[in-house]
């Protein structure tokens, strides 16, 4: 009822993002009652009526280089010849019905160049002592003992399911095993898998709609130096609509 609502409305943008929601519904292996299904195709139809045909055509130009995308398939991808410095894509659709674009990009950024990323997901990380207190991570005292800990919001109406957050922490820093070691009433964190390296915590988990999960990590400041901190990178494994990223920073462990 809520997309066909959005349909009446024309509202494209929030149609489309429940709309995925009711497509992986309705190809799961769950059971759905007659009503459900059948309401649940009733508004895909008046969905897709409302975009349009399945067939795509398409002007892509990059950086001043032109081709016409014409297909009947409902998907089209090309690779993009991306140069050092500036670079324009202008993509004009020949047809009435609407066309849905993703630029996908992959690599890695030097240190202090990451891109942030927030979509469906809200994320915040704090620093604080033994005692609760907050700390400053750009400079901490060789042989402190401290928490990093990791709030995340899942900001959608949506349950989901493989849910997988990385920290990744400096060199000059180690991660204090608590299954092993004694440290207080440290409590454990509530999630399915916890895989703890050297240099990193990996949590997986699943969240309820609009839940907000702690994560909390022990660590040492161990080694004397200047080291970079990555940023936290919490995602659904198979879904890409939901991803947060956040920005590193330079840490320092002083005598």
């Amino acid at each position: 009822m809520a997309l066909e609502t959005y349909v009446i409305m024309k509202d494209k943008v929030k149609a489309q993002e429940l709309a995925k929601t009711i497509a992986k519904n309705l190809s799961d292996k769950r059971y759905m009652s007659t009503q459900t299904t059948s309401y649940s195709l009733l508004a895909m139809a008046k969905f897709a009526k409302m975009i349009g045909g399945k067939g795509i055509n398409t002007s892509l130009t990059v950086s001043g280089k032109s081709e016409n995308i014409v297909t009947e398939k409902t998907l089209a991808s090309r690779p993009l010849q991306i140069n050092n410095g500036s670079n324009s894509i202008t993509i004009k659709n020949k047809e009435s019905n609407t066309v849905y674009v993703s630029i996908v990009t992959s690599g890695i950024l030097a240190a202090g160049m990451e891109k942030m990323v927030q979509k469906n997901l809200a994320t915040t990380l704090v620093f604080k002592g033994r005692d609760g207190s907050i700390l400053d991570p750009s400079k901490i005292s060789q042989g402190t003992d401290f928490i990093a800990e990791v709030s995340l919001t899942n900001t959608s109406s949506n349950r989901l399911n493989d849910m997988a957050l990385t920290e990744i922490f400096p060199s000059g820093w180690q991660i204090v095993n608590t299954r092993f070691t004694d440290f207080g009433s440290f409590a454990q964190n509530k999630v399915t898998y916890t895989d703890v390296r050297d240099d990193r915590a990996n949590f997986y988990f699943d969240m309820k709609a609009n839940e907000t999960k702690t994560f909390r990590t022990l660590l040492n400041a161990s080694y004397l130096g200047r080291y970079y901190l990555p940023g936290v990178q919490a995602e659904a494994m198979y879904d890409t609509d939901y991803m947060v990223r956040t920005k590193g920073q330079w840490v320092e462990v002083v005598q």
